[in-house]
Order: C-alpha cells, then structure tokens, then sequence
C-alpha cells in the first residue's frame, strides 16, 4: 500500500485522492501554520456555493432581476399563453399597491414604480414568447449607504449575504432589498389575469386577524369585496 502524503506534499499539489479516510485531522494538526493554511484554501475552493437562484415555477416561468440602487428591476415571464389581452394597466394596478412610501411604517423611499413591457405583446395581446416587464428606479440615494461599507445593517441580509457569497451590495442591500418583488408583483398580475380568462378564478388577499383580533368570517362579502377594501377590511381600517 502506498505511503499517505505528507503535508508538505499536498501543499505541493498531490491528490486529495490519496489521502486515507481519516488522515485529514491528523495531517493538519501536525503541519506547521503556514502550511495548513495553504491546505485549507485547496479544500474550501472545492465546497464554493453557487449563487442564488432567480427562476421559479415550471410551466408558468419568472425570472427576476435587478437591485435596489440600480438602473431598475424588474421580470421576464415565460410560459403564458399567446392571444392574452395584456397591457402595462394590468400590472400597474398592484404594483401601486406594493410601491413604497405609503405609510409610516414603509420605507419613505419614493418611486413611481410605473412599468413598462419591453417585449411579448403585439397590439395589446400575449405572442406566447417571453414577456419582459421593466420598473425603472428613479429615486436611487446609494450616497446615503456608504457608512455600510464598514458595517453590516442590523435586521438586514448584508451579513449573511456576505458570509455565504463572500461578497454583497452595499447600496440598500442589492438582491436582498424587497424591491427584488416588484418583477415577483408584475409576474403574479399576468398570472391572475390568465387564471380569471381561463378558469374564471380570482385572487383576493386581505388581512383577517392581527393578533388576537380576528376579523369575523360572515364580515366578509366576497362578492362585493373591491381592491380598495383587501389590505384590511372592517375593523381593521
């Protein structure tokens, strides 16, 4: 059987292959420092984590994209079916619903959030081909972030970000900031609208319980509820 390398070896570029089950501790513990570190480098490039993924679903597909402070975010949607009417109206209505700066516990950050279809529409209805929706950012401060560069926001993805990826964005948190939703937002707006022509299904949220209030089921007229009435309907208003 063939001697195990020594440490000094490895460092030099032998197998990993050749080291016996086991003889990774002992081998380390007993190199000298500066030749564990150069073995700890060759080990922790082989367990590099991939990036986050920004696809989701099967048939009905999303891809999100863009940053906080960058030029825009937004969403590219594959799967929906040709021949759908769809304008930048369908969409715009919740994303105004989710824009910022519209009480005092939101981000006073202002942005119209207004979009605009780059692609998959012709004349105001669904080619079948990939639907690409872009919210510009006009109101981009990534100034105002610059003390954390020297320290992580607390209750926020900076630190974890960077531990996982060994990098991160500095300017209101990159992909880790909620405007990463808006492309989320936009995409669930075709989605309800194929739904409805399709299956005649409709989505409605509102908030039934905060706590220990609950709000009755027989308060409710799902017939007659209006999207003025889903973030919270009485007594929650």
């Amino acid at each position: 059987m063939a001697a195990a390398p020594t440490s000094h070896q490895l460092a030099a570029g032998a197998p990993w292959s050749s080291l016996p089950r086991g003889g990774f501790r002992a081998l380390t513990d007993s190199a000298p420092a500066s030749v564990r570190f150069s073995v700890g480098r060759r080990r922790a490039a082989r367990l590099e984590v991939k990036a986050a993924g920004n696809i989701f679903g099967d048939y009905f597909q999303v891809a999100t994209y863009g940053e906080s402070h960058g030029g825009g975010v937004g969403c590219v949607i594959s799967g929906c079916p040709p021949r759908i009417p769809l304008t930048e109206e369908d969409m715009q209505g919740d994303l105004d619903r989710r824009r910022p700066g519209q009480s005092r516990i939101t981000t006073p950050r202002k942005e119209t959030d207004t979009c605009k279809i780059l692609s998959g529409t012709y004349e105001g209805m669904t080619t079948g081909t990939p639907i690409h929706v872009l919210v510009p950012n006009t109101d981009q401060r990534g100034g105002d972030y610059t003390e954390m560069a020297k320290a992580y926001r607390p209750s926020h993805a900076d630190l974890t970000y960077d531990l996982k990826y060994g990098v991160r964005s500095v300017q209101g948190g990159g992909r880790s900031s909620a405007r990463e939703t808006i492309g989320r937002v936009a995409a669930g707006a075709v989605a309800k609208k194929i739904l409805k022509l399709k299956c005649g299904v409709e989505i409605l949220a509102f908030v039934s319980k905060v706590h220990q209030v609950v709000l009755p089921e027989d308060a409710v007229d799902y017939e007659a509820l209006t999207l003025d009435q889903v973030r919270g309907c009485h007594p929650f208003d």
